[in-house]
């Protein structure tokens, strides 16, 4: 008998759900609790940014987005299947 903590992430599925329905299933899961957090992130900096200065501000926000952009010209491209856990 399974545990319901180790299937929680499968209710959602359909009975039959074959490997694409859950593939999909869980990047959907995935890509939601990643914009979660980055929200959470957001908020958090801008709490602590409300101490700065606008011109401090807008030089931290470019300065992040050029390092997000170094990043992701320097990434290798990777298959998203094979960043998928096996079931």
């Amino acid at each position: 008998m399974s545990n319901p903590e180790d299937t929680e992430h499968l209710a959602n599925l359909s009975d039959g759900a074959g490997c694409t329905e859950i593939w999909e299933h869980l990047s959907e899961q995935r890509a939601a609790a990643a914009a979660a957090d980055e929200d959470a992130e957001a908020d958090a900096d801008s709490a602590t940014d409300s101490d700065a200065s606008p011109d401090e501000t807008a030089a931290t926000e470019d300065a992040a987005a050029d390092d997000e952009t170094a990043a992701d010209e320097d990434a290798p491209e990777t298959d998203a299947a094979a960043t998928v856990p096996a079931p």
